[in-house]
């Protein structure tokens, strides 16, 4: 198709009607370049937010204003997007911006920026086995596939609920420890669940399915999947329930 003078380009914003367009009215105007990328950006959905913001940072300096101004956005997923992208930069007006927007790190606190970043993007599996990492770590079974009971009293309400909010503001509400409590107690995880309690769990959130439980690499890392199937909770042994309810009490510590 030949390419009309006035043809907007990938990114382009196009003006008219007070709306952004994808061709120009007679009357409108293509605004390209880091101006179109702004307008776009102060217009656009999330998803489209995050795109946006991989392509500003080829605009040098401008781009990367946009993209620490995401930084603010109202969307957790936009917001860990712009963090992903900004600690690759090596700048020291960079690394200053990113100090300032993450609080310092106390001695003994585990990072999640990490996490953050992945969910941002919405690389679910690698997240998901990054959020072990960080609980297994933290629960000093680093070296370990599951948390045992004794593991999950090491951990802090506070790095669960930080998990818990990163999975729950990436997903819009869809994964989440949160969410998966939820579901526990609907299917009578009130204190005094055994593992049928555990099997309808599994079965709610399909990681059993048809009375099989679901291997790993064949979980659903996207957003089609139930709610609540995310993240896979690397707990087990023989007091699996003691483990999910112990964990689950934590959102509330």
């Amino acid at each position: 198709m030949t390419d009309t003078p006035n043809q907007p380009r990938e990114y382009d914003a196009v003006l008219g009607g007070g709306q952004v367009l994808a061709l120009p009215p007679v009357d409108g105007a293509v605004l390209g370049g880091i101006a179109g990328l702004k307008h776009r950006f102060s217009r656009c959905t999330a998803e489209q937010k995050i795109e946006t913001l991989s392509k500003a940072i080829t605009y040098g300096e401008a781009g990367l204003d946009l993209v620490i101004q995401a930084l603010g956005d109202y969307s957790e997923q936009v917001r860990w997007q712009a963090y992903a992208i900004l600690r690759e930069q090596a700048e020291p007006r960079i690394q200053q911006v990113l100090t300032e927007y993450l609080p310092a790190i106390s001695p003994g606190e585990i990072d999640c920026s990490r996490l953050g970043g992945l969910l941002a993007v919405g690389n679910w599996q690698e997240a998901d086995k990054e959020t072990a990492a960080i609980v297994l770590k933290a629960g000093g079974r680093e070296n370990g596939t599951c948390l045992k009971l004794q593991d999950i009293e090491r951990l802090s309400g506070k790095l669960i609920q930080k998990i818990d909010r990163l999975w729950d503001g990436c997903s819009n509400g869809k994964f989440g420890l949160q969410v998966q409590a939820s579901i526990w107690k609907s299917v009578g995880g009130n204190g005094k669940a055994d593992y049928s309690t555990w099997y309808r769990f599994c079965e709610r959130v399909e990681w059993r399915v048809k009375n099989c439980w679901i291997e790993y690499d064949r979980l659903k890392f996207n957003l089609n999947a139930p709610t609540g199937h995310l993240p896979f909770l690397a707990v087990g042994g023989f007091g699996v329930v003691v483990c999910v309810e112990s964990l689950f009490q934590k959102l509330k510590n």
